[in-house]
């Protein structure tokens, strides 16, 4: 009942525009697929429109195939019975989602929402079985895709226990601008990300956020934006990332 429910709130499925396909092949995962693979995914795909909110699909539904971001965002969150939230990912174009069900035939591990107005691919489970039983070694690519969100999410959890909270935000920052390593095209270093969305991803207050971005900010790393940040020093950034400090801090003098 809740895939029906989530799949309500999405509109009308269409074709893919040439604009959206363009968008499709800028992903590093799909454009690595042979043309056949890639063929198979298109004709069997549809475009799903969503509003801001909208449900792709809701933790405990069970897998309904696989889903690329072509337009917006989509956040995976989950909440404890306190009522507290949290925000596992925050996924754009031209990122793939939704494989994990595919591997263990489990159900969705956590609700996947439109953080804006959003368009969406969806290769259906029953298209995407056709794809793979036709040529069994397709399985692999897939794994391709899962494995590479398992050591992402293994870092982050290395992270969370042994790193200082400006190191892990500076990663975060990294790894939404480079699409969790699926962005083929050159990033366009804007990030549409609030201090709130980045402090439940990291599990800090938006105090601290807000203080940790204000310090990138005085060196110069980022510049602050209304409800996101844009880069402005990604290799200072990446320096903090691997625990460095940005290049102001290193030139201002002990005890000030």
């Amino acid at each position: 009942m809740q895939a029906k429910a989530a799949t309500s709130e999405a509109g009308r499925s269409v074709a893919m525009t040439p604009a959206q396909r363009a968008v499709l092949e800028s992903s590093e995962w799909f454009a690595a697929l042979d043309p056949a693979f890639q063929q198979a995914i298109v004709v069997s795909s549809r475009v799903m429109t969503l509003p801001a909110g909208g449900a792709v699909f809701h933790r405990g539904d069970p897998c309904d195939g696989i889903y690329c971001v072509l337009s917006g965002a989509v956040c995976f969150s989950g909440s404890a019975p306190s009522g507290r939230g949290s925000i596992a990912a925050l996924v754009e174009a031209p990122q793939w989602f939704g494989e994990i069900g595919l591997f263990d035939g489990g159900q969705r591990t956590h609700d996947a929402l439109a953080d804006l107005a959003s368009t969406v691919l969806h290769l259906p489970l029953r298209h995407l079985t056709k794809i793979l039983a036709d040529d069994p070694g397709r399985w692999r690519q897939l794994g391709l895709l899962l494995v590479r969100k398992l050591r992402i999410a293994l870092t982050l959890l290395e992270d969370m226990a042994l790193e200082p909270p400006r190191v892990r935000l500076a990663r975060c920052l990294i790894n939404l601008l480079e699409g969790y390593g699926q962005r083929k095209a050159a990033p366009s270093y804007s990030l549409r990300v609030s201090q709130e969305r980045l402090g439940m991803m990291l599990s800090l207050s938006r105090q601290t956020v807000n203080e940790l971005l204000r310090h990138l900010e005085r060196d110069e790393v980022i510049q602050c934006r209304r409800g996101g940040v844009r880069i402005l020093d990604l290799g200072q950034l990446a320096e903090v990332a691997h625990g460095g400090a940005a290049g102001n801090e290193r030139q201002r003098p002990m005890g000030r």
